[in-house]
């Protein structure tokens, strides 16, 4: 046979694509050694200064498949080096190999071409006898070489890709297990779908909620289980809100069964990007999907329900009952004699407290949302209308109010009620006579408005309810009031705390304000 039909055989093994890669490269040594008329032909990896034998065909105790070697003991060592093949007919006489390597192998033709592997060396494609050739290597033969070598890396190259697919494919497989296994366990119900509103995946635990099963749902429009056109409304607005790329939250959203029937859910939606983009080059363009977590809130609604009853109707019958007890207590006060009078006033101021006590917890029901939706609000006709009703209330009291002409926060109208509460507060307690100071100062993020009394200080027990929240102090009429101010403006993003001072009470107010405001007026000096 030919030069031309030993190259085409080379070309049909490795352009099978249902031939195994260790056979591919065991067929082209053998023709290889056929062809170019040698006993030996191998396959080399190289790496760390070390030559090792993966693949070979004939008769040598050194050269066969896992033997290794230093490579400054190989013949291959200059083959690496050079861009071309490196055919030798007589190594003993050659300057290309090493004393050492010719000691080592005792082969006296040889001739290899280096295998790159993504660009890199990978390793050699050899052929060799332990005989001198009597003739030079011709082109073609040198082409052959060269032939082995290339498509050899190429095929290691396709075998590597395959590899990395299949491992890949493997751990996405596990991924996609567990995903799914955590999922249908959840008492949650998984949603997913695209930027049109179509359902592209529904957890297993759809069927306890909705009644569908997943296959039902995915491919409809997720307006399927809304009940109304309000509903839809107000889901397309927190769709696009996570179409720009932020999450979104709703609590008590109907969803419509299959039945037909109406549950209340509380709902989180995450954009879902492309997986190729990177974190950090990710826009709301490469949004591809929603993912939506939904959690019943029928439960939690009714036990809500049932708590609110029974705050109504016990504020009620304490309110009644209290103003029973301090109009008594009035009257008598203002029958009896001195001492016993003295009696039926501290009677009056009792019931008086628990009558504040039932105002306090009403608010606080009113005002137990923990996720608004924070706006611009200029807080300085708040603290106007505040301290207006309050010099009202206590015409004896001096308020004196320090602020901007406009104060602009990200926060809502119902901050307003926490005001009142401290300001209210500091009029109560605020020293003999009654002296009160609420100033508003306005930073490049936050606006700080303070009320300062000049009383005889916060209790440790109410101090530590604007300082962590604690509901212990609750006991105490005083300590509600600051617990409602403490809910609201956290609930704001806010911060409220207590500065220290020689005398008195200072609380202090941190809102932020809206992203992009640029007004940076202060507080009048």
């Amino acid at each position: 046979m030919g030069a031309v039909t030993y190259r085409n055989q080379i070309y049909d093994i490795f352009a099978d694509p249902n031939e195994e890669f260790e056979n591919q490269i065991k067929r082209a040594l053998d023709i290889g050694t056929e062809y170019l008329g040698l006993s030996i032909g191998f396959l080399t990896r190289i790496d760390d200064g070390r030559q090792e034998i993966l693949y070979a065909t004939g008769d040598h105790q050194l050269i066969r498949p896992g033997e290794s070697c230093p490579l400054d003991e190989a013949y291959c060592r200059r083959t690496v080096e050079i861009d071309s093949q490196l055919a030798i007919e007589d190594a003993a006489a050659s300057t290309e190999v090493s004393e050492i390597a010719v000691q080592t192998f005792d082969l006296g033709a040889y001739i290899g071409a280096k295998i790159t592997v993504d660009g890199d060396v990978y390793g050699t494609a050899c052929f060799a006898d332990t005989e001198t050739r009597d003739d030079p290597f011709v082109e073609a033969e040198r082409f052959f070489v060269e032939l082995v070598a290339r498509l050899s890396g190429q095929a290691i190259e396709r075998r590597n890709y395959e590899r990395e697919l299949s491992e890949r494919k493997e751990r996405l497989d596990e991924q996609r297990e567990i995903y799914r296994a955590v999922i249908d366990v959840s008492f949650d119900s998984v949603f997913r779908f695209d930027t049109d509103g179509t359902f592209t995946y529904a957890a297993e635990s759809v069927r306890g909620r909705l009644g569908y099963s997943p296959g039902e749902l995915t491919g409809q429009p997720i307006t399927v289980a809304y009940p109304d056109a309000q509903a839809a409304e107000w889901a397309w607005e927190k769709i696009s809100q996570i179409l720009n790329g932020e999450p979104a939250e709703v609590r008590d959203f109907p969803l419509e069964t299959k039945s037909g029937d109406n549950i209340y859910t509380d709902i989180r939606g995450v954009p879902v990007y492309d997986g190729s983009v990177p974190d950090a080059d990710r826009s709301k363009d490469d949004i591809v999907g929603i993912q939506v977590l939904v959690r019943d809130a029928s439960e939690r609604r009714q036990r809500e329900g049932l708590i609110s009853v029974i705050n109504r109707v016990l504020r009620h019958n304490v309110r009644n009952e209290m103003s029973v007890i301090r109009g008594w207590a009035e009257m008598l006060a203002a029958d009896l004699d001195a001492e016993r009078a003295n009696k039926a006033t501290v009677i009056s101021a009792a019931a008086t407290r628990l009558l504040d006590l039932t105002e306090a917890a009403q608010k606080i029901e009113q005002n137990r949302e923990v996720s608004p939706e924070l706006e611009p609000t200029d807080i300085i006709p708040l603290i106007n209308r505040t301290v207006t009703e309050c010099e009202t209330r206590y015409p004896n009291a001096s308020i004196t109010v320090d602020t901007p002409e406009e104060a602009i926060s990200e926060t809502l109208p119902r901050f307003e009620v926490a005001l009142f509460e401290l300001v209210d507060n500091a009029v109560k307690h605020g020293g003999d006579p009654e002296s009160v100071v609420v100033d508003v100062s306005v930073s490049e993020r936050l606006i700080t408005c303070r009320v300062s009394d000049s009383g005889p200080g916060l209790p440790n027990t109410e101090r530590s309810i604007l300082q962590t929240g604690a509901e212990t102090p609750l006991v105490h009429g005083q300590g509600l009031g600051l617990w409602l101010s403490y809910w609201i403006i956290t609930t704001l993003n806010g911060e409220i705390d207590v500065i220290s001072s020689d005398r008195g009470t200072t609380i202090e107010i941190q809102l932020p304000r809206p992203t992009g405001e640029t007004d940076h007026r202060s507080s009048p000096s």
